[in-house]
């Protein structure tokens, strides 16, 4: 394999979202990445349905998904009424996990397409580093250029948000940095491709079907042979943990120095909750919460 490319110092931001996410969490991250992050890290928004208002077009763009992401459209096209495809298990599935077959997000490809095609083509509209960041994050403190490049090693191939160590899930995807410069990564976003690509060869013979988990399943693959893969949660937990700090891992790594994550229940309230955190903060967004 090919020796990485002189690393540069271009980085770009991924995100997306629908006219319910723009109205509960996407205008809010848009208007505090401007004012914010430094305004020479792009952003680029993928809105599907809905346009949001553009608080900064000289560090923002804004790109109609189903304009600009056919293969998303077709994706949806073939699996949009398939069961399977939209969290409904197979019956084999609910057999062997009585548990949790119900907990739909695990099978719903389909919800989570949107953020792995913009992925796919945010790329070849980047340099050097691009970013996929979540539209249910907040920005609540100044990020400058030089502190987010210092979040992206050159020697890495990909940066992550993990679960804590002997974690068995998968990595919090709320998160990650792909260097466009190193060859491994352009090995890693081929494999996720196909898996989307060609999911009755790919994602459906895995044991879930969601973006993080086919995320986890090729970098953990991958990581065995390549290791440069760099964690940000990698000395966050001390002790052996299922499932890393209760699932919130992002807010209590580096990355909690600048943003917050309201993932899942934590929309409406538009914060995560004190009892998320594990580790003292010093920032003053966090010393209110």
């Amino acid at each position: 394999m090919e020796a990485p490319k002189k690393m540069g110092n271009q980085i770009t931001v991924v995100t997306t979202f629908h006219p319910d996410g723009m109205r509960k969490y996407g205008q809010r991250f848009l208007d505090s990445f401007a004012h914010r992050v430094d305004n020479r890290i792009k952003l680029l928004v993928y809105v599907e349905d809905c346009m949001p208002i553009n608080p900064k077009p000289s560090q923002i763009e804004i790109i109609d998904a189903k304009q600009a992401l056919p293969k998303l459209n077709a994706f949806k096209e073939r699996w949009g009424n398939v069961e399977k495809a939209n969290g409904i298990p197979p019956e084999e599935i609910k057999a062997r996990r009585p548990r949790d077959w119900h907990k739909k997000f695990k099978w719903d490809a389909v919800r989570f397409a949107n953020k792995t095609y913009a992925v796919y083509d945010a790329v070849t509209r980047s340099k050097d580093w691009c970013v996929w960041m979540d539209a249910d994050t907040f920005v609540h403190s100044d990020w400058s250029h030089e502190q987010f490049a210092e979040l992206l090693p050159k020697d890495s191939w990909i940066t992550y948000v993990g679960r804590g160590k002997g974690s068995q899930t998968w990595p919090e995807c709320g998160f990650y940095g792909l260097n466009l410069n190193h060859p491994v990564c352009h090995e890693f976003l081929k494999e996720f491709e196909r898996m989307y690509e060609d999911a009755d060869n790919g994602m459906f013979l895995l044991e879930e079907w969601h973006d993080s988990f086919v995320f986890g399943h090729i970098l953990n693959n991958m990581k065995a042979d390549f290791p440069t893969a760099h964690d940000y949660s990698e000395n966050i937990y001390v002790t052996t943990a299922k499932t890393g700090g209760g699932g919130h891992p992002l807010i209590n790594g580096p990355l909690g120095q600048w943003i917050d994550h309201m993932k899942g229940g934590r929309k409406g309230a538009g914060k995560s909750l004190a009892k998320d955190l594990m580790t003292n903060r010093k920032e003053s967004y966090w010393n209110e919460i």
